[in-house]
């Protein structure tokens, strides 16, 4: 398989890139120390640079997980050591030296960096092309096919009078599928830098907010476990009648199913983007077929404001941020409690 090259690597992946505005996930996919390809949501890399671009620093964790910091530019960067998070424990996973291209990620507002031995492709994707993992190893979201090429070279000559006038060399792609793991980058960084969403849920917790007064329905749409842990916190002591779905398909059935009710009862809806199925694009222009007035809270760990933009075009009425409990209780409160 061969790597994009260095001249695309260096690139901000929003010139690389329009996904945001195809309804479509555009899928990273790279090797690291194996054969084996894993992948990341394009939207959520803020960009690649090379590794001899980068300076190093070790041992400012105890994190078995964490390689030092990544210096880029001036800016410091969290380095994961992702293989480390992925189950092998192989020492030369943690040497830099091992890698050449450093991925640059921005999940929840926080930037971390993991290092990778080389870029296979940029595939587009559709949320009926990712299969839910199944597998008991949770740290792999979604199972996809990815098509890669290699291009072998090939002399043709030009022959005048037995005389050789002219060599020219044509290239010839041969085409090859190869799975592609697309890591679950919510449980990542949960796992990574625990203490991130403990601390935030603490201290929303402490401040003992109200119940909010609504007879009506919270939708959550939301196939991440770890998300859901966080949202199922944060509405625990709502009192509000909460239904949770896996995806916007699931949603889609239940509203097509009971519309008349949906249409009446629904005070809020709050989806994620990265969903199996039927996408959060796909959700919210759905709803807002059938409504235009039904809140709908975006909640994704993407920050990319391409993605932010188009899905206020859209009609979403709020984004925010994961992990972040106290701005979406909120948020809901804003829409679904019953005003004085």
């Amino acid at each position: 398989m061969d790597t994009i090259s260095e001249s695309h690597l260096i690139n901000e992946l929003d010139e690389m890139t329009m996904s945001h505005k195809k309804n479509v996930m555009q899928i990273a996919a790279f090797q690291t120390m194996s054969d084996t390809v894993y992948g990341i949501n394009i939207a959520k890399i803020k960009e690649f640079a090379m590794i001899k671009d980068a300076k190093f620093t070790g041992g400012l964790s105890d994190s078995p997980f964490m390689m030092g910091m990544a210096v880029l530019r001036g800016k410091p960067y969290p380095l994961v050591n992702l293989l480390r998070w992925l189950g092998d424990t192989n020492p030369e996973n943690a040497k830099i030296e091992n890698y050449d291209i450093l991925v640059l990620a921005e999940f929840n507002q926080s930037l971390i960096a993991f290092p990778v031995k080389k870029i296979i492709t940029i595939a587009s994707k559709s949320s009926e092309d990712l299969e839910r993992a199944d597998t008991t190893d949770n740290k792999i979201t979604y199972i996809t096919k990815i098509s890669t090429s290699k291009t072998r070279s090939k002399k043709r000559h030009k022959r005048k009078k037995e005389k050789k006038l002219a060599v020219a060399v044509e290239s010839d792609e041969q085409d090859s599928e190869a799975i592609c793991f697309v890591i679950d980058v919510e449980k990542m960084l949960d796992e990574v830098f625990p203490e991130v969403s403990k601390h935030k849920l603490h201290d929303f917790e402490t401040m003992n907010k109200p119940s909010i007064k609504s007879k009506k329905i919270l939708a959550i749409l939301e196939d991440s476990p770890v998300a859901s842990k966080v949202l199922e916190k944060t509405f625990r002591a709502s009192n509000l009648n909460i239904l949770y779905f896996n995806n916007g398909l699931e949603f889609k059935a239940w509203f097509l199913k009971n519309e008349d009710h949906a249409l009446k009862e629904l005070g809020c809806v709050i989806t994620d983007i990265e969903m199996p199925m039927m996408d959060g694009y796909k959700a919210v222009e759905f709803i807002r077929s059938k409504s235009k007035t039904i809140p709908i809270i975006v909640n994704t760990s993407m920050s990319n404001i391409g993605v932010v933009k188009k899905l206020e075009d859209m009609g979403a009425s709020a984004f925010i941020p994961k992990t972040e409990p106290l701005k979406i209780y909120e948020e809901v409160e804003k829409f679904m409690g019953e005003k004085e």
